[in-house]
């Protein structure tokens, strides 16, 4: 199918690499699926973002990330103010108190809009649109978008917890 909107979405499975420091710290290994956007990477496009994954991470759990889902696909009402939703979140833990980059996505007509792309935290009010502002909008095809994310559900609820 050809997609005249402009924009092509694809989930592709992705992972952060654990990491044991001296001293006993670490960082989790993280298995997610990165938002592949007209054949590149939007996890690479952001920097590898302050060491975020994406919000459809397989470690966290799994009722919680559909949700994540549902909201990219706007049946689910945000959590963030300004309607925002997230895209890219902390990778140890998932909170939007450690930060999180997010966007409005926004239906328009049969098309879905990702713009105006900014870090953002839930203890400093701002959101951080600068270091974004290169990336989008994106608008993908209604019908596309759904399908795509969809897909993303049935994987998530296959499975096991």
């Amino acid at each position: 199918v050809k997609n005249v909107m402009g924009a092509l979405l694809k989930l592709v499975p992705s992972t952060r690499i654990g990491v044991e420091y001296a001293g006993g710290a670490s960082k989790s290994e993280r298995h997610f699926l990165d938002f592949v956007i007209n054949g590149q990477s939007l996890w690479e496009k952001l920097g590898r973002p302050r060491d975020l994954v994406s919000a459809i991470c397989y470690e966290y759990s799994r009722e919680e990330t559909i949700k994540a889902v549902k909201r990219l696909l706007l049946t689910e009402k945000a959590v963030i103010p300004a309607d925002r939703r997230s895209l890219f979140i902390c990778s140890e833990c998932g909170d939007i108190g450690c930060g999180a980059v997010t966007a409005l996505v926004v239906r328009n007509g049969q098309a879905i809009v990702w713009k105006d792309f900014g870090y953002e935290n839930d203890y400093e009010e701002k959101v951080l649109l600068d270091d974004y502002k290169q990336v989008g909008p994106y608008t993908f095809d209604l019908e596309e978008y759904e399908s795509t994310l969809f897909e993303a559900i049935e994987s998530l609820k296959a499975l096991k917890t």
